[in-house]
């Protein structure tokens, strides 16, 4: 059955590094899920999460993994443009960010592939010094073949867009932001998840729960975040740090807290195939961020009316509602003040979202537009 096509249906090929929780992952998920008319398969190439894989399953999405490109480059070349070529795409639809999406999109239009998205997911902060200078010029250069690879430019936000396909081809409307939308239903706050999984990982119905949402990766600013928990729980014995995710510095940050004796005030919840309920069972999110170019963290936050404290490196578009606050990363200090303020507790059952521009029912409709026109 696997070479049976239905023709009457269009055919798209999605294109991701991995199935490992990240937020490129959840953004396909999120629209591919409710396109019903359309077939998706999704190419990845690492050892996927079984939880995370489980859930593009259960939405009807058909995962196929390929040899890696680090360790298995010209398979990995060889397997993309063989499934391109044979599995009769309209459309492939990449997510692997800079000059990567151009090598995918290369291959599509070699396979005959007359649809070649190429999305931006970053925005990559350019470091101008000498000893960077070359890697920079690179990725600028590199955006001249996606450009010409590419049918269409998609970006997650406006940072995202300059940053990957320049600010002349965004002011010159070349360039499609489609926001990293959710459904609002699902991350309502729930008193029963906050009871749920506060029981579950020990925390008192009394403690206050700063919690946080991301992989364990440099950017996402894990080591900040344990050097302001430190500090703050100095001056306030009921509170707990809770970190949701996993990731290549999570050993390292789990020893940085057992040198700072916190072991029994932070939780390591781990990757989980849904994190809705996590964000009732916070009192505030941190998103301490070193660059950001669209954190669905906070958006998912947002809605389930958690006050969040952000880096000023989070762009302010996904700011959509008046709890959250963006401070300096150089600051423990002012953090640390912001935590303590008043202004951090809210109604969690009436979030005043002010915007329903990251709403997913209002948003696909987008996509799936550009999917079905010829």
């Amino acid at each position: 059955m696997k070479n049976i096509y239905f023709f009457d249906m269009i055919r798209v090929c999605q294109v991701l590094h991995g199935i490992v929780g990240g937020g490129s992952e959840q953004v396909v998920l999120n629209y591919c899920s409710r396109m019903h008319d359309i077939h998706f398969d999704l190419l990845y190439q690492y050892e996927p999460n079984s939880q995370i894989l489980e859930r593009f399953r259960e939405s009807g999405i058909n995962c196929i993994q390929i040899p890696d490109k680090v360790h298995h480059p010209m398979k990995h070349l060889w397997t993309m443009f063989k499934i391109f070529r044979n599995g009769n795409y309209d459309v492939v639809h990449c997510h692997l960010d800079w000059f990567m999406n151009s090598y995918v999109c290369f291959l599509a239009m070699l396979a005959g592939v007359k649809k070649r998205i190429a999305h931006h997911h970053q925005a990559y902060t350019i470091d101008t010094s000498f000893r960077t200078l070359p890697r920079n010029l690179i990725c600028s250069i590199m955006r001249i073949p996606c450009k010409f690879f590419a049918t269409h430019w998609l970006a997650c936000g406006e940072s995202a867009a300059i940053n990957g396909w320049g600010k002349r081809a965004v002011q010159n409307g070349k360039v499609m932001i489609l926001p990293n939308a959710i459904d609002p239903e699902r991350f309502k706050f729930s008193e029963s998840a906050r009871r749920e999984i506060r029981a579950k990982y020990g925390i008192a119905d009394y403690d206050f729960v700063i919690g946080h949402v991301g992989r364990f990766f440099p950017e996402k600013n894990h080591k900040f975040i344990i050097e302001l928990f430190s500090e703050y729980s100095q001056n306030h014995s009921n509170c707990k740090l809770l970190l949701v995710g996993n990731g290549p510095l999570q050993v390292e940050i789990q020893d940085l807290v057992k040198q700072k004796s916190l072991e029994d005030k932070v939780v390591f919840a781990g990757l989980q195939k849904d994190v809705v309920g996590f964000y009732s069972s916070m009192d505030v999110l941190l998103l301490p961020s070193t660059r950001e170019a669209f954190p669905m963290t906070l958006v998912e936050a947002q809605y389930n009316g958690l006050p969040c404290v952000v880096s000023s490196a989070v762009p302010k578009e996904t700011a959509i509602t008046d709890y959250v606050f963006p401070l300096p990363i150089d600051d423990a200090r002012s953090w640390c003040e912001m935590l303590s303020s008043p202004n951090v507790v809210v109604d969690r059952k009436n979030p005043q979202i002010k915007s329903e521009r990251f709403d997913i029912r209002k948003c696909y409709g987008m996509l799936e537009s550009l999917y079905q026109v010829v």
